[in-house]
């Protein structure tokens, strides 16, 4: 009972904080990633298309920065410094250009490491191409040691050709666990790697496990478009969402005790896991939306057979948002 009146009195403060990182970061958007958009868009040969210039500045160019790059600072004690938003910024920016050259380019797999490693000198001959080096190029110029981003980004590369696999109808679901959080672990730790604050191997593997964590929710969340497009994750090929839950449920367990074993004040350890969970509260609420959908088809969860209206959870709903304040102030921290 203490400790969900200690996060119900933190509720608010832990909203009003991330509300003020949101703030800062469209700001920063406004100012100096728009111009970039601008550029792109004036000189796209078709290549680019308004779904990618909306992951920039609505997703993932805001997100990895004013979500994870700001959770990352709350940890350590230290605000997010120029160099580090302008880096993590341009990570998140290039992160769906670099999703295009898997989904929808001819890129050979040469080609796109290459352009990771040597972007000063690739002969980008497209739209996306020229953007996504413009991008990696403004983080080059931001990072503190490139060798530990080339490192991460390699990461990032197998997962990703491993992630393709999800096609494959013959995986077994202890395969797509692994592969979602190899996934989402080296993506974290790629955005963790712009940041100036010494990584111990304990942060690390807590960072690989909150990272195979956001993940695993962004599948629920996309399990309508996946489920469209024939990918297989743990959720499109669950019959039950009761098993989903374990299994987030598990992977939410061993990510809160990684953080727990850190080497950073208690305060800052308490505030990061307040953030986090507030942002991972709204996957139960999805949860609870799709387990009700199971229930009213006969206790079988098949998404290929259901509708849009019924797998996608808006959480701009205000009932599901106070669902989501609930979950958080339940959460087991």
């Amino acid at each position: 009972m203490l400790d969900r009146f200690r996060r119900l009195t933190k509720l608010i403060p832990t909203f009003a904080s991330m509300l003020c990182d949101f703030r800062k970061q469209r700001r920063f958007i406004r100012q100096v990633l728009e111009n970039d958009i601008r550029e792109a868009a004036i000189s796209n040969d078709g290549t680019l298309d308004n779904n990618d210039f909306e992951k920039i500045r609505h997703y993932y160019g805001f997100g990895v920065p004013a979500i994870v790059g700001e959770n990352f600072c709350t940890l350590r004690g230290i605000k997010m410094l120029p160099a580090e938003r302008m880096a993590s910024t341009y990570q998140g920016a290039l992160t769906g250009l670099y999703d295009d050259f898997f989904d929808k380019s001819n890129l050979s797999r040469e080609q796109i490491i290459k352009m990771m490693h040597e972007p000063e000198g690739y002969p980008a001959r497209t739209s996306l191409e020229k953007l996504f080096i413009n991008f990696l190029l403004k983080v080059h110029e931001n990072t503190p040691d490139l060798n530990l981003l080339n490192a991460a980004f390699d990461n990032v590369f197998e997962a990703q050709t491993g992630s393709l696999s999800q096609q494959d109808k013959a995986m077994s679901t202890d395969e797509l666990i692994d592969i979602t959080i190899k996934k989402g672990g080296y993506s974290l730790l790629f955005y963790r790697s712009v940041f100036e604050h010494p990584m111990s191997n304990d942060e690390r593997t807590a960072i690989y496990q909150i990272g195979g964590l956001m993940q695993m929710a962004n599948d629920i969340f996309d399990v309508y478009e996946d489920s469209r497009q024939d990918i297989d994750t743990v959720i499109t090929c669950s019959k039950h969402i009761q098993f989903v839950r374990e299994v987030y449920e598990k992977q939410f367990q061993q990510a809160v005790k990684a953080v727990k074993r850190l080497d950073y004040p208690k305060n800052q350890v308490r505030r990061f896991l307040f953030k986090l969970s507030l942002g991972i509260s709204r996957c139960h609420v999805c949860l609870d939306q799709l387990e009700s959908v199971e229930r009213s088809h006969g206790g079988i969860f098949e998404p290929g057979q259901l509708t849009r209206t019924e797998l996608v959870c808006d959480m701009e709903k205000w009932r599901n948002k106070f669902r989501s304040a609930s979950y958080y102030i339940k959460t087991d921290l």
